[in-house]
């Protein structure tokens, strides 16, 4: 098969019990031009077996062996690879509505995106937050070309298997995921690329299940006991996306926004740190803005709340609870912060 309508990446690390069901839902697509690359990420358990299996059973599958690198890895080496006009993302624990990929092509050539983000549902739905079916909820869109609101109030994060993106976009950008990052790693990927789509169409369908595990990273860092790791893996995720958009020149987009973005993530994880961790997230927060966006980056979010917290971390003052709820409520308004105590 030469250049298929639709890739799909799938990376797999012990996920033996849902392989079955994921590359089902991929190969019953009512649109067949497609190709499946199924990263085995060095794998111990009976992946490589199930991987196989498909393999021999449709000639659609194809199979890229490597030693375990994490879930950016696998991403990468199956982009390496890839010969789709158009590419999307499918963790190995979830499955996809049959016509997920009728209407990509359907949406790729009708309206001419390098990028289009599609709903999601949450199973079992008693795992997922508001937040998170909120932002698995997106409304019909069209940015031409980036506004802030896509990263910040569109409901186009922060997963990136509800997103699918143009070969020839991730080609001419060299697109790839950061390996260094484990946690939020969709983030900085998108973080990059969506400012570099010249149009992102943004549709309701709800075409993903993403299966949610308990002992996903996700949940274990939401315990108590691993805030400051929880703090830890997004200040590297902020270092990344400032990274990136420095080499980019991205800076000048929506400094404040980003600001904003970023201190409402953690607010509420730093205001419970103790005096020691809490002097060290401030000062790793104070060099990374200063040094991107610079000294006066404390003055740039519009909101008085988020200055206000801002200029707290900068000169080490401690951040409480009641700033933590004042910016909230300036950021996501009083409903959100009311459900965030609830």
């Amino acid at each position: 098969m030469v250049n298929p309508k639709v890739s799909f990446i799938v990376p797999v690390y012990n996920t033996q019990e849902f392989l079955p069901r994921c590359f089902d839902s991929l190969l019953n697509q009512t649109c067949t031009d497609i190709e499946i690359i199924v990263v085995n990420d060095g794998s111990p358990d009976g992946s490589a077996a199930i991987i196989d299996e498909y393999a021999r059973m449709d000639s659609r599958v194809r199979v890229v062996e490597k030693s375990n690198g994490g879930l950016s890895s696998a991403r990468n080496a199956g982009m390496d690879v890839v010969r789709g006009d158009i590419i999307d993302f499918v963790d190995s624990d979830d499955y996809v509505e049959p016509n997920l990929a009728e209407l990509l092509v359907g949406t790729f050539a009708e309206e001419h995106p390098e990028i289009v983000v599609f709903g999601a549902e949450c199973e079992p739905a008693e795992l997922a937050s508001k937040r998170i079916k909120q932002l698995l909820s997106p409304e019909a869109c069209v940015f031409e070309p980036f506004d802030p609101a896509l990263l910040f109030s569109a409901n186009a994060q922060p997963y990136v298997w509800r997103a699918a993106y143009s070969h020839e976009l991730i080609e001419r950008e060299s697109l790839r995921f950061a390996e260094n990052v484990r946690f939020a790693e969709d983030v900085v990927f998108q973080f990059e690329s969506y400012p570099l789509s010249a149009r992102t169409v943004l549709a309701p369908d709800r075409l993903y299940h993403y299966v949610m595990q308990e002992k996903s990273l996700t949940h274990v860092f939401n315990a108590g006991a691993k805030r400051m790791d929880k703090v830890n893996a997004h200040l590297l995720v902020l270092h990344e996306v400032l990274e990136r958009w420095d080499r980019r020149g991205l800076l000048g987009l929506c400094p404040g926004e980003l600001v904003t973005w970023f201190l409402d993530l953690i607010v509420f994880d730093l205001a419970r740190l103790d005096a020691e961790d809490y002097a060290a997230v401030a000062a790793r927060v104070k060099d990374e803005f200063a040094n991107h966006a610079g000294q006066d980056w404390t003055s740039l979010p519009a909101k008085g709340a988020v200055r206000h917290v801002a200029r707290k971390l900068a000169n080490g003052s401690k951040i409480s609870i009641v700033d933590a709820a004042q910016l909230y409520l300036a950021t996501r308004g009083l409903k959100a912060c009311i459900e965030r105590f609830a």
